[in-house]
């Protein structure tokens, strides 16, 4: 009797693929449910929940155009640029059900995978399991939201590079433009530290610290209004106030990592904030932060156990990019960090094969990788 070992491994990768598609089955799923019981009834008033964060303001705001009632607080609010509410209202407003918006949701999220399937060699088991941990997925998955379109334009962002696509890549920093302007923000900062245009191109850590160096000085040249202006909402009060004082008075320096840690842990280790968890009235600040959190501890855990928190990694090296920048936000909200965390799952999740610095000149055209 033959044996033939290409058809053995073959048949083992499709049983695995069948475990997946099942478990990811399930979990579409019970996510339904929970949307149909809890989501849904609060984002079209029968209940005064709140579990998706934003998601009710741009509703009103989608159903304030539609309606053609003018309303000065939403004119005034969607006539800046660069504009955060953009991209998420305009989906309100195209979709107009909030079932309509779960399908596209998901037509996103499967729509990353396949491109980040073409892109990286990973496990996608150990990829879904991180990266559904996070209450955050689930929650953008099930609303509408700028996390979801952020991971698809972080995807096509990463597709485009090693594909070397110039359109793909004006296609994934226009998207980020007008969903979340920082991703944009960090995209390209991460094309000039990789380009020839940085000097410290190969030392990564001089990089970092010379892009922190920058923005002590710049946030209270250049954003000194916009930054006093949202002081105010900054209401966590004690040590977040006292932080984002330091950043306007050109100490960003010294108060980048602990709000860098705020937002990936605080909730971990804020006594006062575990008060709230008594209640499920605002599972958006309690329970999804919780577990949005402890997914980020998991998943550092996990790369430092692998010896991959590191800088030369560059997924670890765009995500840190990008936990410095969205730090300048004087509001502590972990979501915002949304597309760093999908970077951090994708290099917990690849072989033991490293991606160290500059590994896209062995993979894509030379002018792409100096872009």
């Amino acid at each position: 009797m033959n044996i033939d070992p290409v058809k053995i491994l073959t048949a083992r990768i499709r049983v695995r693929t069948l475990i997946l598609s099942g478990l990811m089955t399930a979990y579409i799923g019970l996510s339904l449910c929970f949307f149909f019981q809890w989501v849904a009834p609060s984002l079209d008033g029968r209940t005064d929940q709140h579990i998706a964060a934003d998601s009710g303001t741009y509703l009103y705001f989608a159903d304030a155009l539609r309606e053609g009632r003018g309303d000065p607080y939403v004119l005034a609010a969607l006539s800046s640029f660069p504009n955060t509410f953009w991209f998420p209202v305009l989906l309100a407003l195209v979709l107009k059900s909030t079932f309509a918006m779960v399908v596209a949701n998901y037509a996103m999220f499967f729509l990353a995978l396949a491109l980040l399937k073409r892109t990286y060699a990973f496990s996608m088991g150990i990829f879904l399991a991180l990266l559904l941990f996070n209450a955050t997925t689930t929650i953008s998955l099930l609303s509408v939201n700028k996390e979801m379109i952020d991971l698809l334009a972080i995807t096509i962002f990463l597709f485009a590079r090693r594909r070397g696509s110039r359109g793909l890549l004006l296609l994934a920093l226009s998207l980020s433009l007008f969903n979340r302007f920082e991703v944009c923000v960090v995209m390209i900062l991460y094309l000039v530290v990789e380009s020839r245009l940085n000097p410290w191109r190969r030392r990564r850590a001089v990089t970092l610290i010379a892009v922190v160096v920058a923005l002590s000085v710049m946030l209270p040249l250049l954003a000194s209004r916009s930054l006093s202006a949202r002081f105010e909402e900054a209401s966590a009060g004690g040590v977040i106030v006292w932080l984002d004082s330091l950043e306007m008075h050109y100490l960003y320096g010294i108060a980048v990592i602990p709000k860098i840690a705020e937002n990936l842990f605080g909730v971990l280790v804020n006594p006062s904030a575990w008060k709230t968890f008594d209640s499920f009235s605002d599972l958006a600040n309690s329970y999804v932060l919780l577990f949005n959190n402890l997914a980020s501890a998991v998943v550092i855990a996990i790369l430092i156990k692998r010896r991959r928190f590191s800088v030369r990694y560059d997924l670890i090296y765009f995500a840190v990019l990008g936990f410095i920048i969205m730090a300048v936000s004087l509001v502590i909200q972990p979501r915002y960090m949304y597309f760093a965390y999908v970077l951090l799952c994708l290099q917990a999740a690849e072989p033991g094969v490293r991606h160290l610095a500059n590994p896209v000149s062995r993979h894509q055209p030379q002018e792409i990788a100096n872009a």
